[in-house]
């Protein structure tokens, strides 16, 4: 009798023991590869059921080279749009993913984190540079002529507000302008973009999505093409 309570307990400890191992073992991205789309949702991330061929388009990165659809190509991309005077979405979205580039596994250090601005007129090379550097140096900020920006944002399906230099005489007033006419908001969407190494839009994951669900997400994505 005593022998089968014994067995009993050794069971019961060693499932307790299974499930605390399978849970953490989930939990820190061992089950990445077996993600379902519903999962990803949970997360924080959308994959495309067929990803989207970009259209060419030609920008310039914050060194002065040209940053193009070849530069897409053959290494996963991460793009957020945003501008470097952004008081909240911005530093707080670029922190995330600092934290996530950070702990990558090094199968997945091939990963370029690249920010568009949809404020070409304040965002200059140099402040570009400046600003990306602070988060991680091998950020890269873009920058180019805004009709070709906005080309960019479009089929990406990014919303975002144009600078006061685009936008008509009356549609001011959405920038939230303050005293000094320099001083405006720009709106735009907090998502970001997942691009695969054939340069297309793969999927995308929330602004609400935190550093480790975005770790486990993207090993989940990248694991599964």
């Amino acid at each position: 009798m005593n022998r089968n309570i014994t067995l009993t307990v050794v069971s019961c400890l060693v499932l307790v023991a299974l499930v605390f191992i399978l849970t953490w073992y989930r939990l820190t991205g061992g089950f990445a590869k077996t993600m379902s789309a519903e999962e990803l949702r949970d997360l924080g991330a959308l994959v495309y059921e067929e990803p989207v061929q970009l259209r060419p388009f030609s920008l310039t990165d914050h060194t002065g080279a040209d940053f193009s659809l070849q530069n897409l190509n053959g290494q996963w991309t991460l793009i957020f749009f945003g501008f470097t005077s952004c008081p909240d979405i911005c530093p707080l979205t670029l922190t995330e993913l600092n934290q996530f580039y950070r702990t990558l596994p090094e199968e997945f250090k091939d990963t370029k984190v690249v920010m568009v601005t949809v404020d070409p007129d304040r965002d200059t090379a140099e402040k570009l540079a400046a600003y990306m550097s602070s988060f991680h140096p091998d950020f890269i900020g873009v920058n180019g002529p805004y009709a070709d920006i906005a080309d960019l944002a479009r089929q990406l399906f990014v919303a975002h507000s144009p600078p006061p230099s685009q936008a008509p005489a009356d549609e001011h007033a959405g920038h939230n302008m303050a005293s000094n006419p320099a001083d405006y908001v720009i709106d735009h969407s907090g998502n970001v973009l997942i691009i695969n190494p054939q340069g297309q839009y793969h999927g995308f994951f929330d602004a609400a999505i935190q550093d480790n669900e975005l770790t486990l997400a993207y090993e989940a994505i990248r694991n599964a093409y």
